[in-house]
């Protein structure tokens, strides 16, 4: 159990993301459907919400508790970890460049500002405190994922025999 722990806190961190995660997609779902564009990002953040749930339940029934896992949750993991490992790639990638080219984003947030200046009078300093601190998020979760999935994979060989059918009691 005592090699599990960065395991079990990064599944915490990860399942509690999702919960706030959860409100974003359920309430982009429908600007989403008006506009395909919006699709994928809401696809693979719903990916990475189902991935941290199930992975979270594997956690706690299969390994924890030593319970049988449904076959289900299994194939739920593996195949919403690919959306949230191209979910983690992506945001680490841009949390990266955004890092490593800070002129980008001032002339990202410049250009935000001049398009709504009249609405962001004094607000120019909160909109960029906002914005790194948003930046330092999508850094810290993608890589957080780009982790999780693959010890994630490593414990689905490991306890495999969580997942197999109980044997009947006569």
């Amino acid at each position: 159990m005592k090699n599990l722990l960065f395991y079990r806190i990064l599944t915490y961190i990860l399942l509690a993301i999702s919960g706030f995660l959860t409100f974003i997609v359920i309430g982009s779902l429908l600007a989403a459907l008006a506009n395909p564009m919006m699709l994928l990002p809401v696809f693979l953040l719903a990916c990475a919400i189902i991935y941290s749930y199930c992975s979270f339940r594997f956690l706690s029934r299969g390994i924890d508790a030593h319970m049988y896992c449904r076959t289900s949750l299994r194939d739920l993991i593996r195949v919403n970890a690919i959306g949230a490992m191209v979910l983690g790639v992506m945001m680490a990638f841009n949390g990266i460049a955004l890092k490593m080219n800070p002129a980008l984003l001032d002339q990202a947030l410049e250009q935000a500002m001049e398009m709504q200046h009249t609405q962001m009078e004094g607000m120019e300093e909160m909109m960029q405190a906002t914005t790194r601190f948003v930046v330092n998020f999508i850094l810290i979760y993608g890589i957080a994922l780009v982790i999780h999935i693959p010890l994630t994979y490593r414990l689905l060989r490991q306890h495999a025999d969580a997942f197999d059918t109980p044997p009947l009691d006569h």
